[in-house]
């Protein structure tokens, strides 16, 4: 990526935790006022649980942000490619929409779970090729996260034969996983 050339920065976090710990942080307040009014001391929780609202609150008002950014970011990527076909560079993609690239293969598997776009990587250049589909075959060698030692005992030679990010086969002596876009170099 270019240094001159503005990219957000937020990351795209593409999932909803923050707003699971904020119920938490709710339900344990709630709890503590509940135990209050029925004078059961449980480790304190009912002279000290209420002030985990607090945190709560500022958790939500970030989950919101962050599901704000996150959509945000999903259309304007959805809109530079949606009309387009054929081979377009992950370099090129990220420049136009002013996200980083990492960010961008997150949201385009996002998107293609969605059907809203068809596209696969060139296994050899890492360029996007819209409008064609990759079939996912996952490989029976693959365990989710596969550590880097795993991967020198299985593939002592170095040649690896599935992506050891997504698990789909690869083809031999492929850069670039054509299902994720991950480097196998």
């Amino acid at each position: 990526m270019s240094k001159n050339r503005y990219y957000s920065k937020k990351d795209y976090k593409g999932d909803l935790s923050l707003f699971g710990t904020a119920a938490v942080l709710t339900l344990v307040g709630v709890l503590s006022i509940v135990f209050r009014i029925l004078e059961i001391d449980f480790i304190g929780l009912s002279s000290w649980g209420y002030w985990l609202f607090i945190p709560a609150f500022f958790t939500a008002t970030s989950a919101f942000g962050h599901l704000y950014t996150d959509r945000r970011m999903r259309n304007n990527l959805l809109s530079a490619v949606q009309n387009r076909s054929g081979n377009v560079s992950l370099d090129n993609l990220s420049v136009e929409t002013g996200i980083k690239s990492q960010n961008i293969l997150r949201i385009l598997v996002d998107i293609r779970a969605t059907h809203s776009i068809q596209y696969r990587y060139d296994v050899e250049t890492g360029d996007i090729i819209l409008g064609d589909t990759v079939r996912y075959e996952k490989s029976p060698e693959f365990v989710s996260p596969m550590p880097k030692k795993q991967m020198d005992v299985i593939f002592p030679s170095g040649e690896v034969s599935f992506c050891p990010y997504c698990g789909h086969k690869s083809v031999p002596n492929s850069s670039f996983c054509e299902n994720c876009g991950s480097n196998l170099q």
